[in-house]
């Protein structure tokens, strides 16, 4: 997953200023760092941090010079100029509705770990269309797992898997169960609220 994190100062003054932050593998702290990156080098600077040369010393280690050097980031001064505010402006994940313009970082990066121990991008959409349903940030992959039937164009062919998946018709003759009737059995499923379909993807309720 991608967020577009922009700086409010540049863009309340008619300015584009952001960057594309990729989450996969990176903690929340990690994003943070970055959006801290993107607001010091805002063109339109409001507020003064601490620099993140020397930690807001205004020096920095040298070998052999005791006390250090002046930091040559700062000046000396232990800051340096930054813009204060920044929102999410863009997703490429179908979670921006659920997330908006000031998401909790931790939790969307512990939900860009869920989506990284999915095995392919089939699953990643089935578990973001399952937890759009559901309206929930905080779905394990253990649940999702627990809950996905799989991807079928229609009722009738989710309750035919079913069916051959559970073995139902294994002991009756083929004479007979080829008048079986999956689109019935399905709509029965549907209707009894055993399962439920988003998108294509079909899941067990839990």
């Amino acid at each position: 997953m991608q967020i577009y994190v922009a700086c409010l100062a540049s863009y309340n003054a008619g300015v584009l200023h952001g960057e594309w932050i990729n989450l996969e593998g990176r903690d929340a702290d990690d994003v943070r760092d970055e959006i801290a990156r993107i607001l010091r080098e805002s063109p339109h600077p409001n507020v003064t941090v601490d620099c993140p040369d020397c930690g807001g010393t205004g020096t920095t280690y040298v070998p052999r010079v005791f006390g250090g050097a002046e930091c040559t980031a700062c000046g000396g001064s232990g800051k340096v100029a930054s813009a204060e505010e920044w929102a999410v402006h863009d997703y490429d994940d179908v979670f921006g509705d659920t997330w908006g313009e000031h998401p909790d970082l931790d939790k969307l990066c512990a939900l860009q770990e869920r989506l990284d121990e999915l095995h392919n991008d089939t699953e990643r959409a089935a578990y973001t269309a399952f937890c759009d349903h559901e309206g929930l940030d905080d779905v394990t992959v253990e649940q999702f797992h627990e809950a996905y039937a799989g991807q079928f164009d229609s009722w009738a062919d989710f309750a035919e898997n079913y069916v051959d998946e559970s073995r139902l018709l294994h002991d009756v003759p083929d004479a007979l169960s080829r008048y079986f009737d999956y689109e019935s059995y399905g709509r029965d499923i549907r209707l009894n609220g055993d399962a439920f379909e988003v998108s294509g993807f079909y899941f067990w309720s839990r």
